[in-house]
């Protein structure tokens, strides 16, 4: 799922600016200036302790525009910018005013010339079916197939390495509706897939080739806020879901094959990208403050994951583990890449990190991908920003499907 939304503040978008100069600050009530100062402290204390600062103080730029205090907003955005870390404003709603002024355009450019395009991929195959709006891939390494879902149609494609693809779920089989994440079991190479409409949220389990439902695990968005989002399974056959609304991770054990809360005191707000070490031990979870939260799984124990000064963890959506690392699409408010995080020994820890795509002018929606036989494989152009209120924007333009593959490192350093 894009990562953009990772505040619990909502902004309503707002005209561009007209002028070249920052607009002045706009009047507060009493009554919104204490609650716009209450979350100002809020967000400000949250740099105290947020495993990803550089995220944190991203956010606090947004709290200064969501209250109309412009050039505060701008003067933290330069602080953002100074990092260079690859936060970028541009597509962000929260500074529409800024938009046009001399000051905002002059760090923009800044942040291109920081965030050159970085090119390590090519072409793998492309799926002629423009409409598809997946926003999740999952590969069978074994059998060499890949798993589309899609947010439009609400099925579910297997495709060859050659681009030929035919149905596994058809439209709203079993009740699936839109599908966020998917993954290979890799015990026996079936499907499983989040997916989630207006009742519920559910997992959906299918065979392969046959698309023959094995399972169904759902919540009732009525009773709770819930979005299944991604995906991790081990080699036992647990599975392991993101709940992004709900800011936690559900898990369906192979022994008790019943959904249910992982740990009620694991909380990652906007939870996202999930992905499980080779061996079964930790789980790692995209979110807000901390960038990743590590997970011992056998200890139920977890913290925010070290990294590097110069590597921010914002709006991960993608996130898998390939021999000894992770690799991280960013999207969102970040300057949209893949990267790959190279793990320390304990795999507790990112000790530096290498940008393998950025900038490439195939993207319109990187999301999700998926790692195996020494490559990572991803989609560049899920354009799922062409799809409002579940209709196609009236006079856009569709491309076929490109995925791309970026070749990894095969052995661990």
């Amino acid at each position: 799922m894009r990562a953009a939304a990772f505040l619990a503040i909502a902004s309503a978008a707002i005209p561009a600016a007209a002028f070249g100069q920052i607009p002045p600050s706009e009047a507060l009530s009493a009554t919104d200036s204490r609650l716009f100062h209450q979350e100002l402290q809020r967000v400000e204390g949250q740099l105290e302790t947020a495993g990803d600062k550089c995220t944190v103080m991203y956010a606090l730029a947004r709290t200064w525009a969501s209250g109309g205090q412009y050039r505060e907003a701008l003067e933290t955005l330069k602080k953002v910018a100074a990092l260079r870390v690859g936060l970028d404003p541009s597509r962000d709603e929260f500074f529409a005013k800024l938009r046009g002024t001399n000051e905002f355009e002059q760090l923009l450019k800044q942040i291109r010339e920081d965030n050159p395009p970085v090119f390590t991929s090519h072409l793998a195959f492309t799926i002629p079916e423009a409409d598809l709006f997946p926003e999740g891939i999952a590969y069978d390494p074994v059998r060499n197939q890949f798993f589309l879902g899609s947010t439009f149609k609400h099925k579910i494609i297997r495709c060859t390495r050659a681009g030929v693809c035919r149905p596994l779920v058809k439209d709203a089989q079993d009740g699936l509706d839109q599908v966020l994440g998917l993954k290979v079991d890799p015990k026996d190479g079936t499907v499983w897939a989040a997916s989630n409409r207006d009742a519920e949220s559910g997992l959906f389990h299918y065979t392969v080739p046959s698309g023959n439902l094995m399972g169904k695990y759902t919540l009732s968005r009525r009773s709770g806020r819930h979005l299944f989002n991604d995906l991790a399974i081990n080699s036992s056959g647990d599975v392991f879901v993101t709940d992004t609304q709900a800011g936690t991770v559900y898990w369906v054990s192979r022994a008790t094959d019943h959904l249910e809360v992982f740990d009620p005191r694991l909380k990652v707000t906007a939870a996202n990208g999930i992905a499980i070490s080779s061996d079964g031990r930790k789980l790692y979870v995209a979110g807000f403050p901390d960038g990743i939260t590590v997970v011992d799984l056998a200890a139920r124990s977890f913290r925010a994951m070290e990294h590097p000064a110069g590597l921010c963890l914002a709006t991960i959506d993608g996130l898998a583990f390939s021999n000894g690392d992770l690799i991280a699409i960013q999207n969102g408010i970040m300057a949209n890449r893949v990267v790959r995080y190279r793990l320390s020994r304990n795999l507790n820890a990112i000790e530096g990190f290498d940008v393998l795509e950025r900038g490439n002018p195939l993207f319109d929606g990187i999301t999700t991908g998926a790692a195996g036989n020494g490559k990572f494989y991803f989609m560049a152009n899920t354009q799922l920003d062409k799809v409002v209120d579940g209709k196609i924007t009236p006079g856009v333009k569709l491309n076929p499907i490109k995925i791309l593959e970026t070749p990894l490192p095969t052995a661990r350093r």
